[in-house]
């Protein structure tokens, strides 16, 4: 099995070797599919640094009908500031 990391902040798709289709990848996003799926558009892909590829090991597999993404670069909401919401009332009332 290959995991396929999706290095950028956007989508991408890629076709697979074999009848399977295709395979769409989340902004950061985690796929394992098995090595003779590995298409030479996605190795292109990697070799220009848009995907990583690399043996998935058994604890890295997931389920295919399973998007996983990689919650480390999810970004905390900035609590809210009682007095910007005072200030824009004040605003609006002048």
């Amino acid at each position: 099995m290959i995991e396929i990391r999706n290095l950028m902040f956007q989508p991408l798709a890629f076709h697979l070797a074999g009848e399977e289709g295709g395979i769409h990848l989340g902004s950061r996003e985690r796929r394992t599919i098995p090595e003779d799926q590995l298409s030479d558009e996605i190795r292109v892909a990697a070799a220009r640094g848009f995907v990583s590829l690399s043996e998935a090991t058994e604890s890295t597999q997931t389920d295919p009908r399973v998007e996983t993404t990689d919650d480390e670069h999810v970004a905390e909401p900035a609590p809210a500031d009682s007095q910007t919401g005072t200030s824009q009332k004040r605003r609006r009332e002048r």
